[in-house]
């Protein structure tokens, strides 16, 4: 932890995932294969292309979810935009990025990330979105995260619109130091980062007001977690189970 630095970094440099499971791996394997390969490769694979904060939660498996609502979910942070397109140009990334086909389903963008656009009070399926438009350090803060399904007495426009002016009132009234969103047809997903100066033992936070909102929904307070080792290390690997949540801890590349 003590190699640890601040650095901020701009709310449209994160690539927002959505991840769903090969109907082929059982919840054991699924979550074996993030444990020994995908999470920890994330990590150790993509320090030197430059990523800044990595954030993935494990929903495959917990009680009621839906299973149009994703398995696994993740906040990847990057330098920049240009930083992560860059990172293609290195074996190491067009490596690791083949490894998603043996975990998820990847056909027709079932499961995929991409980078957000500032909220202006209206929202596209599958387009994320920043709530607070300031650079912000997402691996040294507190993370709160929520992801939560369609009301089925709902169309999918309408959810959209309902969760388009929820999204509204916490960037009105509520003081946060980052805030990132996605909606599907059936699900949402939303990550907000606390204040660094709170002020109060109870920092202020949007997530009631999203609840509302949504039927099965699940919070997540992801676990600050280093990885002592390297890829040439003799290790097997992190314990990952449904419903784990993980706030990665690196040394970010030098030049950060």
């Amino acid at each position: 932890m003590s190699e640890r630095k601040s650095t901020l970094v701009r709310p449209d440099s994160v690539r927002v995932w959505r991840g769903f499971r090969l109907p082929a791996l059982t919840l054991d394997q699924f979550c074996s294969k993030l444990g020994t390969v995908f999470v920890p490769a994330t990590v150790k694979m993509q320090i030197a292309a430059g990523l800044e904060a990595y954030i993935p939660s494990i929903l495959a498996g917990l009680p009621g979810k839906p299973d149009s609502v994703p398995d696994e979910t993740a906040i990847l942070f990057w330098e920049s935009q240009e930083t992560y397109w860059n990172g293609f140009t290195r074996l190491a990334v067009r490596t690791y990025t083949l490894t998603h086909g043996g975990v998820y389903i990847t056909e027709n963008q079932k499961s995929r990330a991409d980078f957000p656009v500032l909220f202006a009070g209206a929202l596209s399926f599958d387009q994320p979105v920043y709530l607070i438009d300031r650079p912000a350090d997402w691996m040294c803060g507190v993370v709160s995260h929520v992801v939560g399904a369609r009301p089925t007495s709902q169309d999918p426009a309408t959810f959209c619109t309902e969760v388009a002016g929820a999204l509204g009132r916490i960037q009105k009234k509520v003081a946060l130091d980052g805030a990132i969103a996605c909606i599907g047809s059936d699900y949402l997903v939303y990550w907000e980062l606390a204040p660094s100066a709170p002020g109060s033992p109870h920092p202020p936070t949007g997530l009631p007001i999203l609840q509302r909102v949504l039927d099965w929904n699940r919070v997540f307070m992801p676990a600050p977690t280093f990885l002592p080792i390297g890829l040439w290390d003799e290790w097997a690997g992190m314990d990952v189970q449904s419903g784990s949540s993980f706030n990665m801890q690196f040394k970010r590349r030098e030049n950060s």
